[in-house]
């Protein structure tokens, strides 16, 4: 008799490609974005030796995501003698691309300037190509930006002698080697994310830069979470309550009603106050079915987008005192309890296991009559019998087993 709408939460996400970052129906998210932009290619491949690719920049932001999609653009590596594209996530974070070069001197890395963040670090640029004699070395690609600095700069190449290439800079992604002047061994690819491509000695041939990345850390989820839903009856019928907390983005909560536990139907609606804190709702179905009554609360965001919380169950008509716990074993690590008639008054509920030790303590107001209540079971209820205890000071405690698988 227990059914609940099973909703992925927002999670972490790495993205080496473009793509699409989501934040389902009913939550939000606080979360890191970190962004790498595109290293740049090595230089043109003609004439004397070539500097090496700038090093993609590094953009990030702390924010909160609210239900919806959001554009990932991961910038590709540039080729020879091309920049590196800016990777971003929608408008909030920019992180520039390297650039590419041709001539002799090295591509500068991404800058901070044309980045979008609240932590900017920017690339290392390329390194030179010898420009001296006729033995030329190309010169390293910059290493991208890391996370807390800029990236290293290229080594120059050499002249003469062997005419060596210079090494890649260091970085999240590191540069290309550059070539050497008889194009053996010849420059090399920058490396992931976003490290800038070797460049050419006056053999050999330039290198594409690397592409850059994004990367969401999720840090909070915040979901419109339904802490607890109660049916009570009332002179005037049944009256419905449930306890918020988290909500953002919604436009209102459906009350819907069931005679058998699974067709149901909407009978009523309240506005929701998109309050962060903990809030509570109420409302009376005032022509309830003289048996069972099943509800459950659905809750609608501004997109269209739905979820529902767990079902309720509530008899105005059963005579007897003593507690049900239902579903028996318990599903989806909720147990739900009902109780035809009690006094209006203070109570508490306790859950413990065969051992005796108490697991779960909290109390309960009670406004009389009929009492329909769910509640979550911790995390840490293993497969067992469990025993629920409700009562007071005036009121010798009444208990019921369940299972738990």
């Amino acid at each position: 008799l227990s059914s609940t709408a099973v909703i992925a939460q927002p999670t972490s996400q790495t993205f080496n490609s473009s793509g699409t970052y989501t934040v389902p129906a009913g939550y939000s998210a606080v979360v890191t974005i970190g962004a790498w932009g595109g290293g740049g290619g090595g230089g043109t491949n003609s004439g004397n030796a070539k500097g090496g690719g700038g090093g993609g920049a590094y953009a990030s932001i702390n924010t909160t995501l609210s239900a919806g999609s959001y554009a990932v653009t991961v910038g590709t590596g540039g080729g020879t003698g091309t920049a590196g594209v800016n990777s971003s996530f929608t408008t909030l974070v920019v992180a520039v691309g390297g650039s590419s070069t041709t001539t002799a001197t090295g591509g500068a890395g991404g800058t901070t300037a044309a980045s979008t963040g609240n932590i900017l670090f920017a690339g290392g640029n390329g390194g030179n190509g010898a420009s001296t004699t006729s033995i030329r070395g190309g010169g390293g690609g910059g290493g991208s930006a890391t996370a807390g600095g800029n990236g290293g700069n290229g080594g120059n190449g050499v002249a003469g002698g062997a005419g060596t290439g210079g090494a890649g800079g260091s970085g999240t992604g590191a540069g290309g080697n550059g070539a050497d002047d008889n194009g053996t061994p010849d420059a090399t690819t920058g490396t992931a994310a976003g490290g800038g491509g070797g460049g050419r000695g006056n053999s050999g041939n330039s290198k594409a830069g690397a592409a850059g990345r994004v990367i969401v850390t999720v840090n909070i989820v915040l979901s419109v979470h339904i802490l607890n839903i109660a049916a009570y009856e009332k002179q005037t019928g049944i009256q419905i309550e449930w306890t918020t907390i988290f909500e953002n983005n919604l436009r209102n909560y459906q009350i819907e009603h069931s005679s058998d536990g699974r067709v149901f139907n909407v009978i009523g609606e309240v506005t929701a106050r998109n309050s962060v804190t903990e809030t509570k709702y109420q409302w009376v179905d005032n022509n309830p079915l003289p048996r069972l009554n099943f509800y459950r609360i659905k809750t609608v965001d501004n997109d269209g987008k739905f979820s529902y919380s767990i079902v309720i169950r509530i008899n105005p008509d059963k005579a007897s005192e003593e507690i049900t716990v239902y579903p028996n074993p318990v599903q989806e690590g909720h147990v739900s309890f009902q109780i035809s008639e009690l006094q209006k008054g203070n109570y508490s509920v306790k859950i413990y296991n065969s051992n005796g030790r108490q697991l779960y303590n909290k109390p309960l107001i009670h406004n009389g009559g009929a009492l329909s209540k769910t509640i979550q079971l911790p995390q840490s209820t293993g497969a067992g019998i469990y025993f629920l205890l409700l009562g007071n000071d005036s009121l010798k405690a009444m208990s019921k087993a369940f299972l738990a698988q």
